[in-house]
């Protein structure tokens, strides 16, 4: 049985997918990179904003039409767009032979008739879609939070911390595979562990994994304002192996926003971990996102973030623009009445604005001889090295482009100098 596996939205959804991948390969299926002829296409949908669920949609159709050429294909489909929308979905694309729930993923084996098998923790027998070198480790799943514009405690539930024991077992079977970068993800990172231990234990479990002598970056990803305190950027301080760099959506900057966007913060809060940064980590990468055209968002709202933009910095910014999701409390509450064309502006203006900050904050690494995780080689020049400094995450922010006349391996750490910019995000060097 051949299986071909589409993996779609966030780095979360990718460890689920990681983890069938392992589960179909222990059951006996083959997998396949070749959709075209795989015997079943499996696909691990996103359903979080407009965006997500028209590349999920379109993703689902092109495989309908892969089985109208080759009837005997069967079609699995799973993920968050399916929790949201599984008898939408049964209704609309019957061509579809199943729809499977998140409480039912990891029967997807058993479901489409393979052996049955024994695994105590399925996470151990992940296949690893990324460069071995570089693996996400989930610590928990679902989130607390009720953010007005967020459908994902509707679809992942409430937050679930994974024990600390499991997970160093998980990270020590990555490590084991070859991995040296460990991306920590979850909905709410800093959160970790207040479910099931009654206050955050992030640093705790770090403290564990800083045991694996194979991992040398730990990498922090979605962590939440209300819980980024003073201690917290000291500890990054104190880490041999968290690199200064870390992701913490703020959205906007504007009281009245974050008020209505229901986030449990105000501005005053991401201004005292920019100044807890600057005074312990000011060497640290700050990557945030930011929604315009939420829709109590005024002309003076949007000018007052970009100022803010202006003066923060950020080493990466993302902007989005407001999507009215069904059954969120800012759909209940609030019309969408900024039009689709003033949102796009808006995200244009804003996307302009960081790419000049984002080359201001690159041009300043000219000069300087920095570590760099070697990724493997640029997909135009195939001989051609690409790593990152530890102020970019895989996959997500620039590389760096390295001259070289000696081999590189993906996954070895190399000193080098960096030359000049490429563009606002990508950088060129040469090896020290």
């Amino acid at each position: 049985m051949k299986i071909g596996v589409i993996s779609l939205g966030c780095p979360k959804n990718l460890v689920d997918t990681e983890t069938l991948l392992g589960l179909l390969n222990i059951s006996g299926a083959k997998i396949t990179t070749n959709i075209k002829n795989a015997d079943i296409i499996l696909i691990n949908t996103c359903g979080f904003i407009d965006t997500a669920k028209e590349e999920s949609i379109n993703t689902i159709l092109q495989a309908v039409n892969l089985k109208e050429k080759d009837p005997k294909k069967k079609i699995i489909v799973t993920g968050c767009l399916v929790e949201r929308y599984k008898k939408e979905l049964e209704k609309e694309i019957p061509e579809v032979d199943i729809f499977v729930d998140l409480k039912n993923e990891l029967k997807i084996p058993q479901i489409i008739g393979l052996p049955s098998k024994k695994v105590e923790n399925p996470y151990l027998t992940r296949i690893i879609s990324t460069p071995k070198h570089t693996a996400y480790l989930k610590i928990s799943e679902g989130c607390d939070h009720t953010c007005s514009f967020c459908a994902i405690p509707n679809i992942r539930g409430k937050h679930r911390s994974k024990p600390i024991d499991i997970l160093v077992k998980e990270a020590q079977f990555l490590a084991k595979n070859g991995v040296k970068e460990l991306n920590i993800v979850s909905q709410d990172t800093s959160s970790y562990g207040i479910d099931i231990y009654g206050k955050p234990m992030l640093w705790k479990l770090i403290s564990q994994l800083e045991k694996i002598k194979e991992i040398q970056w730990i990498r922090l990803y979605y962590l939440y304002p209300t819980t980024v305190t003073e201690d917290f950027i000291k500890a990054i301080a104190d880490s041999e192996k968290v690199v200064r760099y870390f992701e913490m959506p703020i959205q906007h900057s504007e009281d009245k926003l974050l008020k209505d966007m229901m986030r449990g913060y105000r501005k005053r809060r991401i201004e005292k971990i920019l100044q807890w940064k600057e005074k312990y980590i000011p060497d640290t990468a700050i990557r945030t996102s930011v929604i315009v055209g939420f829709p109590t968002e005024t002309e003076k709202d949007f000018q007052a973030l970009k100022d803010f933009i202006k003066d923060a910095k950020f080493q990466w910014l993302g902007v989005f623009t407001y999507s009215h999701e069904e059954g969120t409390p800012a759909y209940k509450t609030f019309e969408d009445t900024i039009p689709q064309e003033e949102k796009i502006q808006r995200k244009n203006e804003i996307s302009q604005l960081q790419e000049t900050i984002t080359l201001e904050k690159n041009s300043q690494l000219i000069g300087t001889v920095q570590k760099v995780l070697i990724d493997g080689f640029s997909p135009e020049w195939e001989t051609l090295p690409i790593g990152r400094t530890y102020k970019s995450a895989y996959e997500i922010d620039g590389v760096v482009y390295i001259e070289t006349t000696q081999p590189l391996n993906p996954g070895e750490f190399v000193n080098i100098k960096i030359k000049d910019n490429i563009d606002a995000y990508d950088l060129v060097g040469e090896v020290q």
